[in-house]
């Protein structure tokens, strides 16, 4: 299994969210880092499959501790541009320490005119 893991649902249909192209990026080493980071550093893509879930990332890729990662998934498609938002993006910091994970599980609930996420399991 992946390090970082998500899952789409529609909850306009209450479906899964099928074929959203989503994109993994390293933004900086640690927060104290994100105000003079350069751009964000794409390491991984992948498309959500039937269920809504990332079944693989086009490559490996390992996470460290402190780093800052940011999923983009691109939702404009999906919606067919009948949403208020051409794409979502999740930015969260990988905190081991606190927590004791390796894994991290990113679940997005989307709708043409909302969206809410939270840390999964």
């Amino acid at each position: 299994m992946p390090p970082i893991t998500c899952h789409v649902l529609d909850t306009s249909s209450g479906a899964p969210a099928a074929s959203v192209p989503v994109t993994l990026s390293l933004i900086a080493p640690s927060v104290a880092a994100l105000s003079s980071s350069p751009e964000a550093q794409s390491i991984a893509t992948a498309t959500t499959n039937s269920d809504g879930r990332i079944a693989a990332w086009s490559s490996d890729f390992k996470i460290e501790n402190g780093q800052v990662y940011k999923l983009k998934f691109e939702t404009w498609d999906y919606f067919k541009g009948k949403t208020f938002f051409p794409y979502v993006e999740v930015t969260f910091v990988v905190n081991m320490e606190k927590d004791g994970r390796e894994h991290y599980h990113v679940p997005v609930l989307l709708a043409p005119w909302s969206y809410s996420t939270y840390r999964g399991s």
